[in-house]
């Protein structure tokens, strides 16, 4: 039988995408994803077309909640939740994503409605109601997130 792993990383990751940071009491809702290339986790999610669906961030739609992780999709890409999945969306909680540039604890969380990038940035975005990054980055960087 040939050998299957050789290496093994000395530290794993701290984090990543669309971790549940901690157990503390949150919101975390299931909806059918309607985006056919799939929605990725740590993402926002905005209302679908139909009832109990999501999409990715685009222009003018609704926010809705952040994709969490789950290691058990078996989609084409890692990381993803394919299209017709049933995608967790946290509501309310403490969750990890991609901030896109440097923020500091307290500040306000904004999506870029286009994209779905997240950013403390107000110009031209979109707050995410009760929403603050829970932890700093000096630059683009997985952070915290708590949903209220």
């Amino acid at each position: 039988m040939p050998t299957i792993q050789t290496t093994y990383a000395a530290q794993h990751a701290r984090w990543v995408e669309g971790m549940v940071l901690n157990s503390e009491p949150g919101v975390i809702i299931s909806r059918e994803v309607q985006t056919a290339a799939g929605i990725g986790f740590g993402k926002v999610a905005i209302r679908g077309a139909g009832e109990h669906q999501i999409a990715v961030s685009a222009a003018g739609g609704k926010y809705l909640g952040l994709t969490v992780m789950d290691i058990t999709q078996a989609g084409a890409v890692v990381d993803v939740y394919p299209q017709y999945a049933t995608a967790a969306v946290m509501t309310k909680g403490v969750i990890v994503a991609q901030a896109s540039v440097a923020v500091a604890a307290g500040d306000p969380v904004y999506f870029v409605p286009a994209t779905g990038v997240l950013t403390n940035a107000s110009s031209g975005n979109t707050i995410i109601p009760n929403a603050q990054w829970d932890t700093a980055t000096t630059g683009a960087g997985l952070a915290a997130i708590r949903l209220a």
